[in-house]
């Protein structure tokens, strides 16, 4: 049964794409420095020999673009920029590839159970992708899980045990490293099918891609288990994309308040004491022009000085209250 399925994939993945150069990306233009990655997840649920239950979606990013629709065997695109670049042919093809791999799947592993020592219920996780940095494929990567834990990948042109995984794990790579058509279909969709969709998808999707919204914050009050107390919930939403910073800062309006009364009053008693202050010195300076011997002109230009100092001071402090 397994070599008729990989016949089949075979067929179904050459057909119709015979003119597509295996080494040439589309090209985009998002200049963006950071690694994008495009991955498909399924999860098989297994829960006894006649039953099983498997989910699929794909993933730009921590984006959800795709969804596969098991019971009418179709794959449902989340945004309008979805389908990427590709025909409709092609996208027929691919649908239909699924469509048999999916079908085949579980049947395949009920099969195999025993022999892999498989214990239901038991559950398997798939995660098939590629990577781009820069504008270029930046590489490739299928991994599958058994039970949570990392179980097997496909490296280079074949399937490799993961580091713990032990004799069950090597086990599964042996029965599937026989199978020589899988390998290279596999290789073919990680080398060229990947990362041409990864390419079309961002220059299809690149308007959403780079829109950036503002987020937005709100506060909320409900009830608190403990006595006395209010409990207060920040909400922020309407961001994109889904990086945000965001910091509670406990009584900060309060103690800000606190801090510019604080400021103006210091001001303003400084202010009334600098004031009262230059009208005694411009009063003893006066009468001591007066009064003091023409000849002590030194003494004269040093009082000056000194006034003029504290004038240049209490300037200061009244700009600095118009500014608070």
């Amino acid at each position: 049964m397994l070599l008729l399925l990989t016949l089949l994939f075979k067929e179904l993945l050459f057909h119709g794409a015979s003119t597509v150069d295996l080494q040439v990306l589309r090209p985009h233009h998002l200049t963006t420095e950071e690694t994008l990655t495009f991955h498909l997840i399924q999860i098989s649920s297994f829960a006894n020999k006649s039953w099983a239950h498997t989910q699929g979606s794909g993933w730009l990013g921590e984006l959800q673009t795709h969804r596969w629709n098991g019971v009418l065997g179709t794959i449902q695109f989340l945004w309008p920029w979805s389908r990427g670049n590709f025909s409709k042919e092609e996208l027929k093809n691919i649908q239909a590839l699924l469509q048999l791999y999916l079908h085949g799947f579980p049947r395949a592993v009920q099969a195999f159970a025993s022999q892999f020592q498989f214990e239901y219920p038991f559950e398997l996780q798939i995660s098939f992708g590629c990577r781009m940095h820069a504008g270029k494929a930046s590489g490739s990567f299928l991994n599958g899980a058994y039970q949570g834990s990392d179980f097997l990948s496909f490296q280079g042109n074949s399937w490799k045990p993961s580091s713990g995984a032990g004799s069950q794990a090597q086990n599964v790579c042996n029965v599937l490293n026989h199978y020589r058509v899988i390998k290279e279909i596999v290789q073919i969709l990680l080398s060229d099918t990947c990362p041409r969709f990864l390419s079309d998808l961002l220059e299809a999707g690149k308007v959403e891609l780079e829109r950036q919204e503002k987020p937005e914050a709100w506060v909320s009050k409900s009830h608190s288990s403990e006595p006395g107390h209010v409990l207060l919930v920040c909400h922020v939403s309407g961001f994109h994309p889904k990086p945000v910073w965001v910091m509670w800062m406990q009584d900060g309006y309060s103690i800000l308040l606190i801090l510019i009364c604080l400021t103006v009053i210091v001001s303003g008693v400084m202010l009334v004491v600098v004031g009262s202050w230059s009208k005694k010195q411009s009063s003893a300076f006066s009468t001591e022009v007066n009064t003091q011997d023409p000849r002590n002109s030194g003494n004269h230009l040093f009082l000056v000085k000194k006034l003029w100092l504290k004038s240049r001071i209490l300037k200061k402090w009244k700009t600095s209250l118009r500014q608070l």
